[in-house]
């Protein structure tokens, strides 16, 4: 039986008091090629949104996916917001679906976070 979170972090009820919390330093973008004339996998890019960075607003990892034309469509992660800073859960893993083809990739972002991982691909 799948267990409920039960608000096991301080969580955040709405983006305003999300916005009180600590700053990202990197995030995570999916970039598709659809409609562009390229043929190539979609990819997973990771940003340097740090300002005290050297590689402020930089691209500073890609992470192609395995098959073509999968259409990477919004993300999520393993483990809700409202256990953010909770130490036995983890946000290591990102989900990442395929709008055309259906896949579902799970990204492994805690082991490198700058430099994530392809963990699994769901067909």
């Amino acid at each position: 039986m799948a267990t409920k979170c039960t608000k096991c972090g301080p969580g955040y009820s709405t983006p305003l008091e999300a916005m009180k919390g600590p700053r990202e330093e990197i995030v995570y973008l999916p970039c598709i090629y659809r409609n562009t004339g390229t043929e190539a996998p979609d990819y997973l890019a990771t940003v340097d949104v740090d300002p005290k960075s050297p590689q402020y607003s930089q691209v500073i990892h890609r992470l192609p996916m395995p098959y073509l034309k999968d259409e990477l469509h919004h993300s999520g992660w393993n483990t809700c917001s409202s256990c953010f800073g909770d130490s036995t859960k983890s946000r290591n893993k990102l989900i990442l679906p395929g709008l055309i083809s259906s896949r579902i990739y799970v990204v492994d972002v805690g082991s490198e976070p700058r430099a994530p991982k392809l963990h699994k691909a769901c067909h």
